[in-house]
């Protein structure tokens, strides 16, 4: 066991580290931009989001990697309790980026082909129960639930599935 460290070590290893803290980030011209679809077009799909997967026992819960803030579940404000006050426009706008930050490379090769073949997705995986999902298949192929999210990823949202989907128990 070493009792002391030697002054000339740790001065090599703050130096070796504040060049990682003074690195200059990227400037704009070197970012890659997020493509993804419509924030805009994400109320409907974030609403059935929310209403199917939002609950406290799932992803209306910290600690969950897609965290889905709404009426069902998790709320945004201290002061708003589940299953109180409506979802608010501040918690799709959480849940937009929640949904959007899963997966960003895979989502924008979906988006900018269409949204052909969306299984590339973990998120359309575990819903259709593709791959392994605590909360078992909750979406079936072709069924309201999936239009409204693969019509979202096309870039043309099925407002009447998303609707549609709402409903599904």
């Amino acid at each position: 066991m070493i009792d002391r460290v030697r002054p000339g070590v740790v001065w090599a290893l703050l130096l070796a580290l504040s060049g990682f803290a003074c690195a200059s980030a990227p400037d704009g011209s070197q970012r890659v931009p997020l493509v993804a679809p419509s924030a805009a077009s994400f109320t409907a799909v974030g609403t059935f989001l929310e209403h199917r997967c939002g609950t406290l026992d799932c992803h209306g819960q910290v600690g969950r990697n897609l965290r889905l803030y709404g009426y069902d579940g998790l709320r945004l404000a201290a002061a708003d309790l589940p299953g109180g006050a409506p979802t608010t426009a501040e918690e799709l706008a959480v849940d937009y980026q929640s949904v959007i930050g899963l997966e960003p490379e895979i989502l924008a090769a979906v988006v900018e082909e269409g949204g052909t073949q969306p299984e590339r997705l973990t998120l359309v995986r575990k819903g259709r129960g593709t791959e392994h999902h605590k909360g078992g298949a909750l979406i079936m192929v072709g069924d309201a639930q999936d239009r409204c999210l693969t019509s979202w990823l096309a870039g043309a949202v099925d407002d009447t599935a998303c609707a549609d989907a709402l409903t599904t128990p």
